[in-house]
């Protein structure tokens, strides 16, 4: 076996699953449990950073579907303007209230629209639920354009009409409902269906949105108050699924302070995609690299794949007008990290692509230090540049902002800075557009683009947001560009 023949994945999942959905699956690695645990309904909240693996997991439980287990959706959250969810006219004053129930209704719908893909799903009203869902079906609720569908009534109070028959019509002594007093039965259908299967409603993408303005806590908010709700309604009626969010764990804390049962949904309620790695040598046993390994070898449907194997033990670093010196393999790579799976997977295959470019050395399978430093330069330049770029996406200034912050942390020339260093490198560019030095900061901290020093002497070590649960940004103190970086713009180490 050559380095060359391993399976590494691609950056996004969904677009992994699409290029070869059996490839996909086959190699997909399940550690903790984590599938067993949000098909039983015991969580509905997937936290962590980004590219953890929050929606490898729903793509996989989507596309498992032929097992006959479960049915699984994945609601594309990017579609949903969840400015624009609180202005939602659900037949109430506006307020957190009804931003909950706003969201209730858009979960409902998307998760109703899944236990009727199910045809061995049983409702007591089956005749009522499906009159009314082609209604909703009509009105866009229950679709891809369900994002289009509430823009268009945002400003409007929707009513649906009753079905001449059933609960509704024999309760009800008007003629239509609004959304207020729709969603109860929605929720009545949904947490009373029988299957002899599971049902999983994903809402993903939340990590490809604007999650970095306050404006949007109040609508975050709702949304897992909502989830948590409906949850609850399910798990006490021993209902046959659950609805998922996954969620950055940053965004989380940030908002937590507006639910009243924040510390239980964490402790009781959520999984945490959690790839913090021991230092040294015990790291080659980590859930990470087990992840990198389980992963290569069910690709290749072999029993067992040691990809450090590959790896000479030691590399050379420190060229660049430095004292050469050899340090152990598997530090160097994980340093160039975030200690998170799509990083880690990023790395290894940009190396193997290298190596696939090089002619076979029939007598070693051993990489070569140069073929591993090209794939880290590459690695470095072309992903994790990239990928920091990505945070400010949709935020305030978006491209221009994010040019912006580049060409600072690249102008500082040097790999520790202070945010006086940092509030100076954007003045000196010149830009028109007002730029907020902490915001950007504190962006780049959850980014993972920055760390901070903390301690001094033999006490002092850099503590990054991705490497340390809880993590928080200190802007008064001194900061350090993440290695990648100081790789990709071949700035010294050190200060």
């Amino acid at each position: 076996m050559r380095y060359r023949e391993l399976y590494f994945g691609k950056s996004d999942s969904r677009n992994e699953a699409n290029a070869n959905q059996d490839e996909f699956v086959r190699s997909y690695v399940d550690i903790r449990g984590i599938c067993e645990a949000v098909l039983g309904g015991q969580k509905f909240l997937a936290l962590g950073p980004k590219g953890t693996g929050k929606s490898a997991l729903a793509w996989y439980l989507h596309l498992t579907e032929f097992s006959r287990t479960h049915f699984a959706d994945v609601l594309d959250a990017s579609s949903l303007p969840l400015a624009e969810i609180p202005r939602l006219q659900t037949g109430q004053d506006a307020g957190p209230e009804r931003t909950v129930i706003a969201w209730r209704f858009i979960l409902l719908c998307n998760y109703l629209q899944l236990l009727l893909r199910d045809n061995s799903c049983y409702f007591d009203s089956d005749r009522e639920v499906k009159r009314v869902a082609k209604l909703l079906r009509d009105y866009g609720f229950m679709s891809d354009a369900s994002g289009k569908a509430v823009v268009n009534i945002s400003s409007t109070t929707i009513t649906i009409p009753i079905p001449k028959i059933g609960e509704i019509y024999k309760k009800e002594q008007r003629s239509d409902l609004n959304i207020y007093n729709l969603v109860p039965y929605l929720e009545s259908w949904a947490s009373s269906a029988l299957s002899n299967v599971r049902h999983v409603l994903f809402l993903d993408g939340l990590d490809s949105i604007l999650l970095n303005d306050p404006k949007y806590d109040e609508s975050l908010a709702s949304l897992v108050q909502a989830a948590h709700t409906l949850n609850q309604r399910f798990l006490e009626r021993d209902s046959c699924g659950s609805i998922v969010l996954l969620l950055r764990n940053d965004v989380f804390a940030r908002i937590e302070l507006s639910l009243p049962d924040s510390q239980k949904m964490r402790d009781d309620l959520s999984t945490q995609l959690d790839w913090r790695i021991l230092s040294g040598a015990a790291g080659i046993s980590s859930p990470l690299m087990s992840l990198v390994n389980k992963k290569a070898a069910q690709a290749l449907d072999v029993s067992h794949v040691d990809v450090l194997s590959f790896f000479p033990n030691t590399i050379t670093v420190g060229t660049r007008g430095q004292r050469p010196r050899r340090m152990p393999i598997f530090q160097y790579l994980l340093n160039m990290t975030r200690h998170t799976p799509r990083d880690l997977l990023r790395l290894f295959e940009e190396i193997r692509k290298v190596e696939e470019e090089e002619p076979i050395d029939r007598d070693n399978a051993i990489l070569r230090d140069d073929v591993v430093h090209e794939g880290v330069l590459r690695y470095a330049k072309d992903y994790f540049v990239g990928a920091i770029r990505n945070e400010f996406a949709g935020t305030e200034g978006g491209p221009a902002a994010a040019g912006a912050v580049i060409s600072a942390l690249k102008s500082l020339g040097k790999q520790e800075f202070d945010r006086d260093d940092f509030k100076k490198a954007l003045a000196d560019l010149e830009i028109e557009i007002p730029l907020n030095d902490g915001k950007l900061l504190e962006l780049l901290f959850f980014a993972g683009a920055i760390g901070n020093v903390v301690g001094s002497g033999d006490k002092r070590y850099m503590q990054f947001y991705h490497r340390r649960d809880e993590s928080e940004i200190y802007l008064k103190g001194r900061f350090i560009l993440h290695n990648a970086l100081i790789h990709a713009w071949a700035m010294p180490y050190g200060g």
